[in-house]
């Protein structure tokens, strides 16, 4: 909450924060090898890199 409003390092530190926890989410799935349902966190990953490169950008 206080990222939006208007202390951008904790939102930039939210959203990597966010990024990295998917990023082991997806690398959990891989080695696990559980594909089936894989969409999920990569989904989510992709949300949190767009969320964090906006953040960044501005």
């Amino acid at each position: 909450m206080l990222g939006l409003l208007g202390l951008d390092v904790i939102g930039i530190a939210a959203a990597a924060g966010l990024v990295a926890f998917f990023v082991g989410a997806v690398c959990l799935h891989l080695r696990t090898r559980v594909l089936h349902n894989i969409a999920f966190p990569g989904t989510y990953l992709a949300l949190a890199v767009a969320s964090l490169t906006l953040a960044a950008v501005n």
